[in-house]
């Protein structure tokens, strides 16, 4: 597909297809797994198995390849991804795939607020009105006052506003580190990390979920790489719309492996999420291209 005769639009639709694909087989896999390991095993072995993506690349640049000048905020990014994985891994176990997809849709509305929080990025009135709502979406999901917001969406929330630490710590970390230390630096820093935890539950997987956990930690490498693969084709404004297809994937696969079935209010409340995420990054892209043009 990376064949110049195809258009950016199509080669944008294929790659952003596979990554959803990888998300919803990702989740289903957890799903499955975490009947009989803990996520925080779980999320281990995906990290080991993991970094053996990145092995060639070890190889190729050598210890020079991995210097930092800020290692901390390297630490802090792994320790958000962590959090984010474990919250997701257990929120999967407690409620239907499709709706633990659906609320994870508003970690691009939390890394907007933190950017106006932390990274001070100015606000407009249309962007908080995107914001909010954004967030009658979430309200839409939980529908509170019919059922009060349980510990499960709440573990998704969490997911979500901690891997937009991840992506906040990212934007900063570009402007001194190579977009694969990044990469390759959050591989490393996890696997220590999140063993610690992982010890407190230590359970040795058997023949058979060593298999799972391959295939969960390929999963999650074809999802990201599918991800990096469209931004490099076009922006994020491109790419943006085509991330809700990680709906319908994972609403598929919850039906066809757990017999779970969806809910109307579940997929009205996520295309309220993704409207508004989809007019962000839109109006960013705009602003940014406009910048650009000035200067």
């Amino acid at each position: 597909m990376s064949n110049p005769r195809f258009s950016p639009a199509i080669r944008i639709a294929f790659w952003m297809s596979v990554t959803a694909l990888a998300f919803g087989v990702l989740m289903g896999m957890v799903r499955y797994t975490g009947e009989e390991l803990n996520v925080f095993v779980i999320s281990f072995w995906r990290f080991v198995f993991g970094i053996l993506f990145f092995i060639p690349w070890f190889l190729r640049v050598g210890t020079s390849g991995l210097k930092t000048s800020r290692a901390g905020l390297h630490i802090i990014r792994a320790c958000f991804l962590i959090v984010s994985s474990v919250c997701l891994m257990s929120a999967i176990m407690l409620m239907p795939l499709d709706e633990a997809t659906a609320i994870s849709f508003t970690t691009p509305l939390f890394t907007v607020i933190g950017a106006i929080l932390f990274l001070k990025e100015k606000a407009g009135l249309q962007r908080w009105i995107a914001l909010i709502i954004g967030f009658v979406g979430i309200l839409v999901i939980l529908r509170p006052g019919i059922e009060m917001m349980n510990w499960a969406a709440l573990l998704v929330m969490v997911s979500a506003v901690t891997f937009a630490g991840v992506v906040l710590c990212g934007k900063v970390l570009t402007r001194t580190d190579s977009p694969e230390l990044l990469v390759a630096s959050l591989a490393l820093i996890s696997v220590p990390l999140s063993f610690v935890p992982a010890l407190m539950f230590w359970q040795w997987p058997t023949a058979e979920q060593f298999f799972f956990l391959i295939m969960i930690a390929l999963a999650s490498n074809l999802n990201m790489y599918g991800i990096v693969k469209s931004l490099q084709i076009g922006d994020a404004s491109a790419t943006q719309p085509y991330d809700f297809l990680r709906l319908p994937t994972t609403a598929g696969i919850g039906w066809l492996a757990f017999g779970q079935t969806s809910d109307v209010l579940t997929w009205v409340g996520a295309i309220i999420i993704f409207g508004s995420t989809i007019f962000i990054t839109h109006r960013e892209a705009r602003a940014r291209k406009k910048a650009e043009g000035l200067s």
